[in-house]
């Protein structure tokens, strides 16, 4: 791995008792100290006409927060047509009063983002939070991504709550995010296919694999935006972390509910540059029976159902027969069904188990911009906070074959010295 030294990775915490919406994540972000104005920057250069941004100062079950709220008026010029946004020719006509909000497809929307004044790297994370909202809804409705038309989530206003928080999410350096304790609410919630139950069918489909909690607090908690935004720019959920809180704020929803303040808290800091022990189960089985192809099947299959490593060591056994040394890393949750995979598929007659400890750096993946395009690097830090970084395996076997050049050269390339 190459070496360099870096300042220590910023780090955002979410604490979602109340839940998440789009409105309620940037006004944490302002809580903390993000100032307004290049939102506001931005939220102009969407071209979406009469729509403004605001923040006020609110209490929230009697603790103070952010509000952000997005203005839309609705109100037509004269002749009832609204020019097209960018000096395009040609206009829309402007929907009759009370009308609603636009029903927008994803390519519009799409649109609307690559023309606003964003960098290249917010610009590319709105549109993963559209694509992953556009996929749950064609899967409910049985049809195209193409052919999705958003309802609430079209509106201008969530437009503008995705930009602003992937925008601010960039200005505040964020390179890691952490939820924990995500409610989603109980009850029902009314929704342009009629009454739905909480949570709304597109929130869970976003948050398959996500740990939160229903019931208890009545209404929508998270909605689909919120889900959205949180399968898109967050890593972790409800994982222990070691860190520093520099900065803290509180985002308002709208709503005043009496059984918990409707606030979104956000903090920001930094890891604790340190090692730290993880307890670890180790299995072990010798084989002479199994041919190198099971061995190699065994090995991967392991990885796959959830171990953290998985090896093999050629030993001398019994009657000076060559076999395998079989050994699995794996926490205790995947243990179980792991010893079952060994004991059904190496030909061993037995697993041993014992648990072990062991000492990690802070690790981390991310995607660095190259002669050869973006490249997912492996990086670690050390206790002194020097840093480690070398190119994924599958990233280099894929630029090997893309540009004809060798393992070594192209990781000289990608790495170079001080």
């Amino acid at each position: 791995m190459s070496k360099g030294h870096s300042s220590p990775m910023r780090v955002a915490v979410l604490d979602a008792w109340s839940g998440v919406a789009g409105d309620m994540w940037v006004g944490a972000m302002l809580d903390l100290g993000l100032p307004l104005a290049p939102l506001a920057a931005a939220v102009r250069s969407l071209g979406l006409p009469g729509v403004s941004v605001r923040a006020d100062k609110v209490l929230r079950g009697g603790l103070s927060g952010t509000h952000f709220q997005v203005d839309v008026d609705r109100d037509p010029p004269a002749g009832g047509f609204v020019p097209l946004p960018g000096g395009a020719h040609g206009a829309v006509r402007a929907p009759a009063a009370g009308a609603g909000h636009a029903h927008r497809g994803l390519r519009e929307i799409e649109a609307i983002v690559d023309r606003a004044d964003l960098p290249a790297v917010v610009r590319d994370r709105c549109r993963t939070v559209y694509r992953a909202l556009g996929e749950v809804e064609a899967e409910a409705h049985g049809c195209a991504i193409d052919d999705v038309h958003f309802h609430e989530v079209g509106a201008e206003d969530t437009i503008v709550d995705v930009v602003c928080v992937c925008l601010g999410m960039h200005l505040l350096g964020v390179e890691r995010a952490h939820c924990n304790g995500l409610v989603v609410g109980s009850g029902t919630v009314r929704a342009a296919h009629g009454e739905l139950p909480v949570p709304a069918p597109a929130t869970l489909a976003l948050l398959r694999g996500v740990p939160f909690r229903s019931g208890g607090l009545a209404g929508e908690r998270t909605t689909p935006t919120g889900a959205a935004l949180l399968r898109a720019l967050v890593e972790h959920f409800d994982q222990p972390l070691a860190w520093t809180a520099e900065a803290i704020g509180y985002g308002a929803g709208t709503r005043d509910p009496a059984d918990a303040p409707n606030l979104l808290r956000l903090s920001l800091g930094r890891p604790l540059a340190t090692t730290s022990p993880t307890g670890l189960v180790e299995l072990q089985c010798q084989v002479d029976t199994a041919t190198g192809e099971q061995v190699g099947w065994l090995l991967d299959e392991l990885a796959r159902r959830g171990a953290v490593d998985a090896f093999s060591t050629p030993v001398q056994m019994k009657k000076g027969r060559p076999g395998f040394l079989l050994t699995v890393l794996a926490d205790a949750a995947h243990a179980p069904a792991l010893t079952e995979l060994l004991l059904a598929e190496s030909s061993s007659l037995g697993v041993r188990r014992h648990d072990v400890q062991r000492q990690v750096l802070e690790r981390w993946q991310e995607t660095r911009a190259t002669p050869y395009g973006p490249v997912v690097f492996k990086v670690a830090r050390l206790p002194d906070g020097q840093i480690l970084a070398r190119p994924e395996d599958d990233d280099l076997r894929r630029l090997c074959g893309e540009r004809g050049l060798g393992r070594a050269e192209l990781l000289r390339r990608l790495t170079p010295g001080p």
